[in-house]
């Protein structure tokens, strides 16, 4: 049995009724990418996100899909453990811990971890930092985009301009997490 992890990879522009419109077409990739390489009775645990201005938050929309595409995996999604306003992928690994420790599923064995293909070095990084044991990443990338992403994610439809926002980020969430570490944060 594996344990996946989901890296949640932001919503469309406006909300639809049904949870994979709601998905940006980056997110579904990864979404979809799980679905297919997990086996049955394998656990999927889905990192805490965002709502972008929607009903709900990425990691429920991303759950309720996956669930329907397979409803033979044990999915997790942490519940009331949200600390800030705006997650990004360093909160997206240390608030997903603070929810399985809530849970006594803290620690995890090695697990693989799913993401967008230009987000794969910061989610590794982060998701190591907080503890976790990264077998390996899966990067992912839709066939093709045709939905419009939450205007705060603008730069992942410009390859070159999202390596160069996954660099900055990797720097800034690297600060966020010693200043996290010195400060003895659970």
């Amino acid at each position: 049995m594996a344990d996946y992890m989901i890296v949640t990879e932001g919503l469309t522009a406006t909300e639809s009724p049904e949870a994979v419109e709601n998905l940006s077409d980056y997110f579904e990739a990864v979404v979809r990418r799980v679905a297919a390489d997990a086996e049955t009775g394998d656990r999927v645990f889905v990192s805490p996100g965002n709502s972008f201005g929607h009903s709900k938050s990425e990691e429920d929309y991303a759950a309720e899909f996956l669930q329907k595409l397979r409803p033979d995996l044990q999915i997790f999604v942490p519940a009331n453990v949200r600390d800030r306003t705006y997650l990004d992928t360093f909160d997206n690994a240390r608030v997903l811990r603070i929810g399985l420790k809530r849970e006594k599923l803290w620690p995890l064995g090695e697990v693989i971890l799913y993401c967008n293909q230009p987000h794969s070095r910061r989610s590794r990084a982060m998701f190591q930092f907080c503890g976790f044991r990264v077998e390996r990443v899966v990067g992912c990338r839709p066939e093709t985009v045709s939905r419009d992403i939450a205007p705060r994610l603008w730069f992942y439809n410009y390859p070159p301009v999202q390596f160069l926002y996954e660099s900055a980020t990797l720097v800034y969430d690297s600060c966020r997490f010693i200043v996290w570490k010195v400060s003895g944060s659970p």
